[in-house]
């Protein structure tokens, strides 16, 4: 008992994760909480990112407890029995130990009364509130970035979230909105689709990455490059249903990113096409496996969607 204790706290987790008033919670502190607990701090999600970890999840088990180890900062899945639950730990193993890759875990921010605020992880914590064998009372494992519990109230809190941007205060139509029209739940009967933010998705290792070393990635990296897309790139000449039309987008997509100088600045981001991690050329290997691979799953289940519907 000791020994686990120790180790707890030597990781920096917190007692009060047991709460739900967070406001005691410091920067850098991991805290379990369940999906419901977390509010989010943009309206809309990529739906068709959404639609492909939950096609691929059906048909690859494991990559489903991969997902839930490496948000728990746990690299991972090591070991996972036929009888294997998400909601009982201890039934299936991890490569690590909670938190021991903490720069890889979903972030939140500390808001008025102590609610959490989520500023990364909408699209894997919404996956795993959708996939009916996680669900939204499964306990997941967030690192805070910051405590904003002293803000006066909530119109002072949204104020400072957007001086550190980290608020994102655009629908799924690039529209600006309020933050009282961001909703209070994760889960795609919240949040609106924004066709551009899942696009971006599918670029990714094909035309940009997130930033791995140097200076840190901003938060809704995507979002920026995407709202950018909007402006230069209409989607309404492709089938996104279409596995050879979503291609053909991503594709298009890509030659537009990779053809932006590496000090030109993304739209109305304000950061340059480096700093969001932008290529110079497009990895085609990468984009074979995008369209071999994950827009097959995306483009069925939402085919399987459409039927059931």
């Amino acid at each position: 008992m000791r020994k686990t204790t120790a180790l707890l706290l030597s990781i920096g987790f917190s007692a009060i994760a047991l709460a739900q008033d967070y406001s005691a919670a410091k920067p850098g502190e991991l805290l379990q909480v369940p999906l419901t607990s977390l509010h989010p701090t943009q309206a809309a999600v990529g739906y068709d990112q959404i639609f492909y970890k939950l096609g691929r999840f059906a048909n690859e088990r494991n990559k489903l407890f991969d997902e839930y180890c490496e948000a728990n900062g746990q690299g991972e899945s090591a070991r996972v029995p036929g009888d294997a639950d998400l909601h009982k730990p201890d039934s299936f193993s991890c490569q690590n130990a909670v938190g021991t890759r903490s720069s890889e875990m979903k972030t939140v921010v500390i808001g008025p009364q102590g609610k959490l605020f989520l500023t990364d992880g909408h699209h894997t914590f919404t996956v795993l509130l959708e996939h009916p064998d996680a669900g939204a009372d499964l306990n997941m494992w967030v690192r805070v970035t910051d405590n904003f519990s002293d803000c006066a109230d909530m119109a002072s809190f949204w104020q400072r979230m957007a001086q550190a941007r980290k608020v994102w205060l655009k629908d799924g139509n690039g529209r600006s909105i309020d933050p009282q029209q961001i909703p209070a739940q994760l889960g795609l009967q919240h949040l609106a689709n924004d066709p551009y933010r899942a696009l971006v998705y599918f670029t990714r290792e094909v035309a940009y990455d997130k930033p791995r070393s140097g200076e840190v990635a901003p938060e809704f990296l995507e979002f920026y490059w995407g709202n950018w897309l909007r402006s230069v790139m209409p989607l309404e000449g492709y089938d996104l249903s279409d596995r050879g039309d979503y291609r053909d987008a991503v594709e298009a997509a890509a030659k537009k990113m990779v053809a932006l100088a590496p000090d030109e600045i993304v739209g109305d981001s304000g950061f340059k096409a480096r700093e969001l991690g932008g290529y110079s050329s497009i990895d085609r290997k990468e984009l074979n496996k995008v369209a071999g691979r994950k827009l097959n799953y995306a483009t069925r289940y939402k085919k399987a969607l459409a039927e059931g519907s």
